[in-house]
């Protein structure tokens, strides 16, 4: 495998995530300064429905993804690519009109009516140029995927600015904006893919057959990755459904700050599948282990990050401090689902478990829900709803750890017991004491985890290091 190749393309995509956090940073701190609760929360749950936009290209983009990942640009079928696009652009563009119509005599609250669609027009949009994405990412040139995500972000933050400026209260200004922003990134696309969509398509039952093709492949991929959000969305639904609109906001407040880390780091998995892809046998194992114990040491210190984080946020807006509480339940998050996109989910792709990964994210899914109903119908209680989702996504991730060590015949360590010893004593501090003292005693934990595994420490450094040159 081509390392500084590797490590350039990593750098981009950090790059193009690092503009997207610092709006997503622009976003949650100053709109909820400046919109309501309520509206606010419109708002917000325009953007949890919008995580699921990609249920509705069935699997064909992830299907392309997986059927042509590590060909070039020159090796790459582009009539096929081209016809599956309008395929793709078509049967999408009638499920989604459907949903709209659909939620006319379901819907009797306006602003919900309008969340739908505005959904429903984003959903075709997104999935067109995450399909066009997704194609630059199966090439090896995820540069042009990341700067389609920069452009996408920065013509966001040019309105976003103006709205916050004249202080704009309304939700929709800023939903019409982001709609704007995606589409422009869609025109970027299309236009660095032009070379593929200008070729001659393939008749309509050659464009058929190959699209079901992909969605028959990339179904599993689709669905275990929507699966993996609705560990988090059952909880979600059922807060909006039994405590309302404000209490989903101000849960979603944190969650949105979960988020923005976990999408600014997964980005490096794009990175790593095509390369995973051509790499040797060999070569997958050691970056394996290098990357499972780099997660492993180094993403711990994420929870130093919440005291200072919560100090700031609690002064920015004192009426989401009911959220901050909420915020040192879910930042386990953080790490354990950061090391799961990194490094189980890209190696089940690199593997072709997709089915394997459908089925594990099957299972935290119904576990969530489990935990969610018991939460809300049993114990009434947020707290229980939440920790009962966390506690599943740390059970997928030790299983994948798990189930890869085994499969790749990779040394375990006793480090993700370490990780939940830590995690347990974060929580336990940040519920029990005043924050310094949190702060504190969680450092000097920290400190001996690190102590205690100094010499994996040395290799990690060293490691980290060769890369820069």
């Amino acid at each position: 495998m081509n390392y500084s190749s590797i490590a350039r393309n990593t750098m981009i995509a950090f790059a193009a995530q690092f503009i997207s956090l610092s709006v997503s940073v622009v976003m949650s701190l100053l709109v909820p300064k400046i919109v309501g609760v309520a509206d606010y929360g419109y708002w917000q749950l325009f953007m949890f429905y919008t995580t699921y936009s990609g249920f509705f290209h069935l699997g064909l983009n992830d299907g392309v993804y997986l059927i042509n990942g590590g060909l070039s640009r020159e090796e790459i079928d582009k009539s096929s690519i081209k016809s599956q696009y309008i395929f793709g652009a078509c049967f999408q563009a009638v499920i989604c009109l459907g949903i709209t119509l659909a939620s006319l005599p379901l819907v009797d609250d306006a602003n919900r009516f309008f969340v739908v669609a505005s959904f429903a027009l984003y959903t075709v949009v997104y999935n067109l140029t995450s399909y066009l994405g997704f194609v630059f990412q199966a090439m090896n040139e995820t540069k042009l995927f990341s700067f389609s995500t920069m452009l996408d972000r920065l013509v966001f933050l040019v309105p976003l600015l103006v709205l916050i400026g004249f202080k704009v209260s309304d939700y929709h200004p800023y939903v019409y904006a982001y709609l704007v922003s995606k589409i422009i990134a869609l025109i970027y696309c299309s236009w660095m893919g032009k070379d593929i969509l200008r070729v001659k398509s393939m008749s309509f039952g050659n464009a058929l057959k190959d699209g079901t093709r992909s969605i028959v492949v990339g179904v599993k991929l689709m669905i275990a990755n929507i699966a993996d959000t609705l560990i988090l969305g059952v909880s979600r639904f059922l807060i909006d459904h039994f405590w309302g609109i404000v209490a989903f906001a101000k849960i979603s407040f944190s969650l949105s700050l979960v988020n923005f880390f976990i999408t600014f780091v997964s980005q490096a998995s794009m990175v790593l599948f095509p390369a995973l892809r051509t790499g040797s046998d060999d070569e997958r194992v050691r970056f394996y282990i290098g990357i499972r114990n780099s997660i492993e040491l180094i993403f711990p210190a994420i929870y130093l990050l919440y005291f200072p984080m919560v100090w700031f946020l609690g002064a920015w807006l004192p009426q989401y401090s009911e959220s901050f509480r909420y915020f040192a339940l879910l930042l386990p998050i953080c790490v354990f689902n950061t090391k799961m996109s990194l490094c189980c989910t890209t190696y089940f792709k690199v593997l072709r478990k997709e089915q394997l990964l459908l089925k594990l994210n099957i299972v935290a899914v119904i576990c969530s829900t489990v935990f969610s109903v018991f939460g809300v119908l049993a114990l009434d209680s947020l707290d229980a709803v939440l920790c009962g989702a966390v506690i599943c996504i740390i059970g997928r991730s030790l299983w994948s750890e798990l189930y890869l060590n085994e499969r790749l015949s990779a040394a375990g360590s006793s480090r993700p017991f370490q990780e939940i010893l830590l995690t347990v004593a974060f929580v336990l501090f940040t519920e029990l004491m005043p924050g310094g003292v949190a702060a504190l005693l969680y450092s000097i934990v920290y400190i001996g985890y690190l102590l205690l595994n100094h010499s994996e420490l040395k290799n990690v450094a060293s490691r980290l290091s060769r890369l820069k040159h």
